[in-house]
């Protein structure tokens, strides 16, 4: 049983599930309905898909957090919520070390920052194009489950919407405080590239589900 009362969200059911769940978050404007194929897309043996809207809405989708420099409110709210997502699932059963986290854009901000601060290790977070945002003195809240969680941030270096040279700073400064990043770059626009940045993605997710 999966169930958050925290978002709205659509499952992806594995039709021979294992215990592992990923759990997605869209980009500004967009919404839960660009991943429900994802299960297909990924194509990994036994791994269920929860996937979310963000609380706001903007335009035709929903947003995690406002423009720059607002971006605090929003995703403190985020990660709010998220806490209290992840207390209903292991009321359900759940252990942290069999959740995922993959975040697209807006989604990979978040996903990194609840990452830094969630008291228990996860099964491994995914960034996609996007960016960190540094809230003062984010070193001091980094807990101790972060630097046992798998981190892996992707970004492409033909992205006219979030440029990679800020996001290469950024992930430089998460790297030097020790976080156990892994950071790939793609010949790619802002998007999720299907023909290597996915396959990559699939096999880091099957290597730590063993």
């Amino acid at each position: 049983m999966i169930h958050t009362e925290q978002f709205d969200y659509e499952l992806l059911i594995s039709p021979k599930p294992q215990k592992k769940l990923m759990v997605v978050l869209h980009g500004r404007g967009d919404s839960l309905r660009a991943f429900r194929e994802f299960d297909d897309e990924m194509r990994i043996p036994g791994m269920n898909y929860l996937l979310l809207n963000a609380p706001r809405r903007y335009d035709t989708g929903f947003t995690w957090y406002g423009f720059p420099p607002n971006q605090g409110p929003g995703v403190l709210l985020a990660r709010k919520k998220l806490f209290k997502m992840m207390i209903e699932l292991e009321e359900q059963g759940w252990n942290s070390r069999d959740i995922f986290f993959f975040g697209f854009s807006q989604g990979c901000l978040v996903s990194c920052d609840f990452g830094m601060r969630y008291p228990k290790p996860l099964g491994g977070i995914i960034g996609c194009s996007g960016y960190i945002y540094f809230f003062k003195n984010w070193r001091q809240q980094i807990v101790k489950a972060a630097y046992k969680t798998p981190w892996l941030i992707t970004h492409g270096t033909l992205d006219d919407a979030l440029s990679i040279d800020e996001t290469r700073l950024d992930v430089k400064k998460l790297i030097d405080a020790k976080l156990p990043i892994e950071w790939k770059e793609y010949k790619k626009d802002h998007e999720i590239e299907p023909r290597r940045e996915i396959p990559y993605m699939r096999r880091w997710v099957l290597e730590r589900m063993k």
